[in-house]
């Protein structure tokens, strides 16, 4: 995996458009543009619509953009919005552009470190017992501060 390009920022944005829900932070940035470029009805002055009517309305013409003209400047300006205040793209490109440049040293610690305690008790929660999943986790953290 280090030998294939896995610090490489190259194709960031499309890598983090594949891999997450892109399309809903984007739908919810364009919440704020669609209004204040005056696309979305907000209602009379003293009796303003409701948000989830401004929402389906806003959620409307984002669909429109995504199927019709997705190079609209308002549609573009949501994803890049989203990538830009939500992901700090600047600053993780710059991220991996620094990992890149050292050198990756891996070691094996001999038993599990603190990063990995999420994954052992997924791992432990799976497996088949009729100990308790708290009782199990105890003998563990037990067994790491004696040793």
């Amino acid at each position: 995996a280090l030998d294939n390009d896995l610090f490489t920022p190259q194709d960031l944005l499309a890598d983090l458009q594949r891999s997450l829900n892109a399309t809903e932070m984007a739908r919810r940035k364009f919440r704020d543009i669609a209004s204040i470029a005056g696309l979305v009805f907000k209602g009379m002055p003293g009796r303003p619509l409701k948000e989830k009517h401004m929402r389906a309305n806003s959620s409307l013409f984002f669909e429109v953009f995504r199927d019709h003209e997705p190079d609209h400047l308002l549609f573009r300006q949501a994803y890049d919005e989203a990538f830009d205040a939500q992901l700090e793209l600047p600053r993780l490109r710059e991220a991996l552009e620094r990992i890149q440049r050292q050198r990756i040293v891996l070691k094996d610690p001999g038993r599990f470190t603190p990063f990995a305690f999420p994954i052992i008790v997924d791992r432990l929660r799976e497996k088949l017992t009729s100990e308790q999943l708290e009782d199990r986790i105890r003998k563990m953290t037990g067994r790491v501060t004696q040793g």
